[in-house]
C-alpha cells in the first residue's frame, strides 16, 4: 500500500518521538556526570589543567579524586554525592 503524501507527513512525527524518547533515555544516564562536570568544571580548569588539556575524563577525574581537599565545597559535595550513588548503583547490581 502506497503512503498519500499526507499520511506519509502524518506517520513522521511518531518516529520523531521515538528518537527524542531514545535521546532522553540516554540524556538521563549520562545527567549524573553532567551535573559532577558543572559542579567541577572551575576546579578541573584550576587544579588539573594539564588533564583537561589532554581531553581525557579518567585522567581528569584522578586527578581531581587526588586533589579532593583542594577542590571547592560545591565539587566536593557532588563527587561524594556521585561516588554514593555509584557504590550503590554497583552493589544493587551485584544482588
Amino acid at each position: 500500500m502506497k503512503l498519500t503524501a499526507k499520511q506519509h507527513r502524518l506517520s513522521r512525527p511518531s518516529w520523531r518521538l521515538f528518537i527524542a524518547a531514545g535521546i532522553i533515555g540516554v540524556a538521563s544516564i549520562a545527567s549524573a556526570e553532567d551535573i559532577g562536570k558543572k559542579a567541577c568544571l572551575p576546579d578541573a580548569k584550576l587544579l588539573c589543567a594539564h588533564e583537561m588539556h589532554l581531553l581525557s575524563r579518567s585522567r581528569v577525574q584522578e586527578c581531581l579524586i587526588k586533589n579532593i581537599d583542594k577542590t571547592s565545597a560545591f565539587c566536593h559535595t557532588t563527587m561524594l554525592k556521585l561516588k554514593a550513588q555509584h557504590q550503590a548503583d554497583t552493589s544493587q547490581a551485584k544482588n
